[in-house]
């Protein structure tokens, strides 16, 4: 737990309210990356980074002493195993050679928020975590990139 008052401390809940807000605007927005989609087992990525920022967001809120001793673990594999999951999300960016930026920013929130959790992760965890996040995204990953005509009702040129 960090110790309020630091810099740390705040980006804590600073940006994971950063990244569901993306997240949210990515859903309402519809256009800017209407043509890339995603999925894992099935669920959009979207309500995926929501709900993971809400649950990394909550192990950042003052908890009972019984329960620190599972945050910092449980925090180091989210942010470990996500971090592996956005090196083959960004694989299939540059693969693609399709840019979502909203993807991207988030992609750089969770760096920074792995940045400043490093110090205090067991490394052992952490790249177990890494390696089974790069492993469940290459097996259950399902993107797709639409050609931008797909996007409209009656295409341009029909």
């Amino acid at each position: 737990m960090r110790m309020r008052g630091s810099t740390a401390y705040y980006f804590d809940f600073i940006l994971p309210l950063v990244g569901i807000g993306i997240m949210v605007y990515y859903d309402l927005c519809d256009t800017a990356c209407a043509f890339l989609k995603g999925n894992l087992f099935g669920i959009d990525l979207k309500y995926i980074g929501i709900i993971f920022m809400t649950f990394l967001l909550l192990l950042s809120l003052p908890l009972p002493s019984r329960f620190l001793a599972i945050t910092d673990p449980v925090r180091t594999m989210m942010l470990s195993g996500a971090l592996g999951g956005e090196v083959w999300l960004v694989r299939f960016q540059i693969i693609n050679a399709v840019f979502c930026p909203y993807c991207l920013v988030f992609a750089l929130l969770l760096v920074i928020l792995f940045a400043l959790h490093a110090k205090q992760m067991n490394y052992y965890l952490a790249a177990l975590s890494f390696l089974a996040g790069l492993i469940l995204f290459a097996f259950f990953f399902r993107g797709t990139v639409l050609p931008l005509y797909s996007l409209y009702h009656n295409p341009p040129f029909s």
